[in-house]
């Protein structure tokens, strides 16, 4: 059975770090895609994207722990690319753009009966007004616990629509910068805090995850927050309490950005 089923774009990240004499080094990614692979090294994952024919979904379709029913491959068109600039080694600052192929964003009608019966369903960042679908329709058709993150691009020009989407998750993934989203009407909040931990904030308790070891050198924190969203759930799906979880999450978000992408996580 598929206990967390994660919604999202899987993309090829394209990142390029200014002070590495501008090596740009291509990922499978996107969201989706981050989660998605390290839920996997845990519980059943089911993935809800679309993806292009040039996406080699061979990672995938050996993956026995992930459940493609909510896969679609576009035999047409080509995958989303999302380009990021990394200026600072801490990976704090950068710059990002998006190449979006229209066809491969994912529609609420992806999203099979079946992972209607998850435990949890992770809604990745997007495009808020697709997050809001989501969310409207697993609320009039599930009982699952739907967490929710956002990415930075859609902040400014959209933070009262990021802040409705949130109020209507159970889980929020907050980075700490976006303050405004610390009073959403989450029931849980996981304010993450990059190379600090994170800090976990419900109405019962609240609790800090530092990590284990500072990383001196950060090859790639694209998707680090979507990595700590996807154990933590993964984990909580099994039935370990909330402190275990996140602090799984933690130690495998702070293993993922040693290396380049997700998949050196699982190997090929």
């Amino acid at each position: 059975m598929v206990e967390v089923v994660v919604i999202g774009n899987i993309a090829f990240d394209i990142n390029t770090y200014k002070l590495d004499n501008n090596k740009t080094i291509i990922n499978n990614g996107g969201a989706a895609y981050y989660s998605a692979i390290p839920a996997s090294l845990y519980t059943k994952v089911g993935i809800v994207s679309r993806v292009g024919n040039d996406f080699d979904t061979k990672i995938l379709t050996k993956n026995r722990n992930l459940d493609l029913l909510g896969l679609k491959i576009l035999n047409n068109y080509k995958t989303t690319k999302f380009y990021h600039i990394y200026i600072t080694k801490d990976g704090k600052e950068r710059l990002f753009r998006e190449d979006v192929v229209p066809q491969t964003i994912t529609r609420k009608e992806d999203i099979p009966k079946k992972y209607l019966n998850a435990k949890y369903i992770h809604v990745a960042a997007n495009f808020p007004s697709l997050q809001k679908q989501f969310l409207e329709y697993i609320r009039e058709n599930s009982n699952s616990i739907i967490s929710i993150d956002t990415h930075e691009a859609y902040i400014n020009k959209e933070s009262k629509l990021i802040k409705k989407n949130f109020d209507m998750a159970d889980i929020a993934f907050i980075d700490e910068q976006y303050k405004f989203l610390y009073n959403c009407n989450a029931k849980v909040k996981i304010i993450k805090k990059g190379k600090d931990g994170c800090e976990y904030i419900s109405k019962d308790k609240a609790f800090k995850i530092d990590t284990e070891k500072k990383v001196e050198y950060v090859k790639d924190k694209t998707g680090a927050g979507d990595v700590l969203a996807g154990v933590f759930l993964a984990n909580l799906s099994l039935g370990f309490d909330d402190e275990y979880s996140l602090g799984e999450g933690v130690k495998l978000a702070t293993k993922s950005i040693i290396n380049y992408g997700v998949d050196h996580l699982i190997g090929e």
